[in-house]
C-alpha cells in the first residue's frame, strides 16, 4: 500500500501553517487579508487564516498514518513468523527517525548564534525525546525545537505499541485498541474538566494524543483481518468532503473553550481524513488516484526531512535572506520557504539519509513498498 501522497499532503499542510505563522508574526497580515492596516482581518482574510491555522492537522494524519502502518506490520509479522522481532522493529525505527533528528540537535547551537536567538532550547530534553513535556510544563516554544514535540508523541509510540503487540492474546486485540482510545479519551475528559487553561497538554500530551494513533491501529488491525473495500458513491464522498472543507475554514481546531471541543471535536475531523485515505487506498473506483510512481510520491517518501527542516529554515529565510536585503514581499517568501523545503529535504535525503535507510531493509522482515 502507497501512502506517500497523504504524507505529502501532511508535511506540506504543516509547512504552510508554520510559514503563515512565521510571516504574520514578523511582516503582520498580507494586504489580501487584511482591511487595509496589515492588522485586522477582512471577512475572507478570517476564513482564509481559519483555515490556514488549522493546517497543523497535518499532524493527526502523520499519526492515522503511523498507527495503521506500524500495526498492520506488526500484526502480519506476528501471523507470518509466529513472533515478533523487538530488536529488529527498534533498529527500522532508530535507522529511519534518530539520525536526522540527532543531526538537527548538533546544529542547533550553531543556529541559535548565527541568528542571535536570545533563549536557549533544553537540549536533555529533546536528546531524551521529553520536548513535549517540557513544553507543557515551560509553555513555551523554543527554536529550532519547538515541533519537535510531535516526533516524540511517536517515538513513545513505537517504544510500548510493539511490546503491545507481540504480549497481547490475538483474541484480545481489539479490546486492547478500544481501552487505549477510551483511555485517551478519559484523559482528555480529566484535563478538561480540572483545568480550562491546559491547551497545551491536550494539544501535547502524548496520553491526548494517543487516540489518533490508536484509530489508525485499530483500522491497520481490521484491514489486516479483512482487507478493507470501500464502495460509496461518488456523490455522497463529494457531499462528505465539501463538508469538511467548509468545516475546515469556519471552524477553530484549536478552540479547547469548551468540554465537547477539547474532547471530542477531533475525531470528526479525523472520521472525514480517515474516510478519505481508506477510500484513496481501499476504493477501486477512487477518483483522482494517481496510479503511476511521480514526483509527488516522492516527496511523500522525503516528508519526514520536509517536516523537520521547515521550521528551522523559515526563521533563516526571514532574518537572513528577507530583513537582511529589506525584503517585504509575502510572494516572494513564499517562494523561497517552498524552494527550502523541497530542496533541502532532497539533498538531506539523497546525502545523508539514504545510507541509513540502506542499512534499514536489513532489519525488515515484511516488505514494505519502496
Amino acid at each position: 500500500m502507497n501512502l506517500d501522497i497523504f504524507r505529502f499532503i501532511a508535511a506540506f499542510m504543516v509547512v504552510v501553517a508554520h510559514g503563515f505563522e512565521g510571516w504574520h508574526g514578523w511582516f503582520g497580515l498580507p494586504h489580501f487579508m487584511s482591511t487595509g492596516d496589515y492588522k485586522t482581518f477582512s471577512f475572507w482574510g478570517g476564513v482564509l487564516n481559519r483555515g490556514i491555522m488549522n493546517l497543523g492537522f497535518g499532524v493527526d494524519i502523520f499519526f492515522l498514518i503511523s498507527g495503521f502502518l506500524i500495526t498492520y506490520l506488526l500484526i502480519k509479522e506476528r501471523e507470518e513468523t509466529d513472533q515478533i522481532s523487538l530488536i529488529k522493529f527498534y533498529m527500522r525505527r532508530f535507522l529511519r527517525i534518530w539520525p536526522l533528528y540527532y543531526l538537527l540537535i548538533a546544529i542547533a547551537p550553531f543556529l541559535i548564534s548565527w541568528l542571535d536567538e536570545q533563549e536557549s532550547p533544553n537540549y536533555l530534553m529533546n536528546i531524551l525525546f521529553l520536548n513535549n513535556f517540557h513544553t507543557i510544563t515551560t509553555e513555551k516554544w523554543t527554536y529550532p525545537f519547538a515541533h519537535f514535540w510531535s516526533i516524540c508523541v511517536e517515538e513513545h509510540f513505537y517504544l510500548f505499541w510493539p511490546l503491545l503487540i507481540k504480549y497481547t492474546p490475538k483474541r484480545h486485540l481489539l479490546n486492547l485498541f478500544y481501552l487505549i482510545i477510551i483511555a485517551s479519551i478519559g484523559f482528555k475528559c480529566y484535563v478538561a474538566l480540572t483545568n480550562h487553561h491546559a491547551w497545551m497538554t491536550l494539544y501535547l500530551h502524548t496520553f491526548s494524543r494517543m487516540d489518533g494513533l490508536a484509530l489508525g491501529s485499530l483500522v491497520g488491525y481490521l484491514h489486516y483481518q479483512k482487507p478493507l473495500k470501500i464502495n460509496i458513491p461518488y456523490f455522497s464522498r463529494i457531499l462528505i468532503y465539501c463538508l469538511f472543507i467548509f468545516c475546515f475554514f469556519i471552524d477553530n481546531l484549536m478552540n479547547y473553550d469548551d468540554f465537547f471541543l477539547a474532547v471530542f471535536k477531533k475525531f470528526f475531523y479525523l472520521g472525514i481524513v480517515g474516510f478519505a485515505m481508506y477510500n484513496y487506498l481501499f476504493n477501486p473506483d477512487a477518483r483522482w488516484k494517481i496510479q503511476k510512481k511521480n514526483f509527488i510520491h516522492y516527496l511523500g517518501k522525503i516528508s519526514y526531512g520536509t517536516y523537520m527542516y521547515h521550521n528551522v529554515v523559515i526563521l533563516i529565510i526571514i532574518k537572513k535572506i528577507l530583513i537582511n536585503n529589506n525584503i517585504n514581499n509575502i510572494y516572494a517568501y513564499t517562494g523561497i520557504l517552498l524552494g527550502f523545503v523541497i530542496i533541502i529535504p532532497i539533498i538531506s535525503y539523497e546525502c545523508f539519509e539514504k545510507p541509513f535507510l540502506k542499512l534499514k531493509r536489513k532489519y525488515e522482515v515484511i516488505a514494505t513498498r519502496r
